[in-house]
């Protein structure tokens, strides 16, 4: 399996799907590739901002799976499946298309209907406030699950020596259904550990970590920190919350363990990716069987107590 395509091998471009300062983003209807399923994009990148060993390194993490590996990346991350080149020149990127299960079309107060990619910062505002605006209310066991995602991804990533880097309000989208998770998205703005990044990496406002300017996977995990306690306490500047006592009684003394640890000063222990998903999946692992001894009894199902049995 190669990691790079010619731009001939991209075909024909279908609708342009977004656009920023360094890249545009179009359909590749006619582009399929043995080892991703489903329709991929073309990341056409804007003249020669973009460091080609940057981008192969990158390319490479996900090639270098097994199958599992990358079946299981690519239900987590939009991330690049090959290096394209025009003219021997690195031109862009293919990649997945995000799934349509992320995206959210609502009516605004004024009537008009809008379609747009469901971002995490839409879980940062109060819970009605979301739902006036024509955005799902997650309880808090399904926050817990798109913790829990999160955190899952970022350990299979840091597994692999990628420095996710700009872990923000607007990286990572949510679904609710069939169950409560996230996607990565910019991933061809992380670093693998050796290499240049493709572009600087930088922090968004209000994520920027203790340390400064340099980012790593400590600074991720601070990050991280900044998410749990921002999904887990929406409201009133929870954009902007640092503090882990806006947890109480929302988390268990354990997490709130962890989140403290999570943004504790430069040099303090951090908790690990893994640490995190392990506590949020024994949070919404379904609950255990109910054992109690039946013999002569059963429960009803409209009040839930238990009758005698007949």
């Amino acid at each position: 399996m190669t990691d790079e395509l010619d731009r001939s091998a991209v075909g024909r471009l279908g609708p342009q799907l977004g656009s920023g300062g360094q890249a545009v983003v179009y359909l590749a209807p006619d582009l399929r590739l043995p080892d991703v399923s489903g329709t991929l994009v073309f990341k056409q990148y804007k003249g020669n901002q973009v460091s080609p060993n940057g981008l192969r390194a990158i390319v490479g993490v996900r090639s270098k799976l097994d199958p599992a590996g990358r079946t299981r990346l690519d239900s987590m991350a939009a991330w690049p499946a090959r290096v394209v080149r025009d003219a021997g020149r690195i031109c862009g990127v293919v990649l997945p298309l995000i799934p349509d299960t992320f995206f959210q079309e609502r009516v605004l107060p004024t009537g008009r209907h809008v379609r747009g990619a469901r971002e995490v910062q839409n879980l940062f505002v109060d819970p009605a406030l979301a739902t006036r605006l024509g955005m799902p209310s997650l309880t808090p066991r399904q926050r817990f699950g798109v913790c829990r995602d999160l955190a899952g991804a970022l350990a299979l990533l840091h597994e692999n020596g990628v420095v996710f880097g700009d872990v923000n309000a607007k990286n990572e989208l949510y679904r609710e259904h069939p169950e409560p998770t996230v996607m990565l998205v910019d991933c061809d703005a992380v670093r693998i550990r050796g290499s240049a990044p493709v572009v600087r990496q930088l922090s968004a406002p209000d994520w920027d970590p203790p340390e400064g300017a340099v980012l790593t996977q400590a600074t991720d995990l601070y990050k991280l920190g900044l998410f749990v306690l921002r999904v887990l306490s929406p409201g009133p500047q929870a954009s902007t919350a640092r503090d882990p006592a806006r947890l109480t009684g929302r988390l268990d003394a354990e997490g709130r363990d962890l989140v403290t640890a999570a943004l504790g000063p430069v040099g303090s222990y951090r908790p690990t990716a893994a640490a995190w998903s392990g506590y949020f999946a024994r949070r919404t692992s379904p609950a255990p069987p109910d054992r109690t001894p039946t013999s002569g009894w059963r429960r009803d199902p409209g009040s839930g107590r238990w009758v005698p049995a007949r």
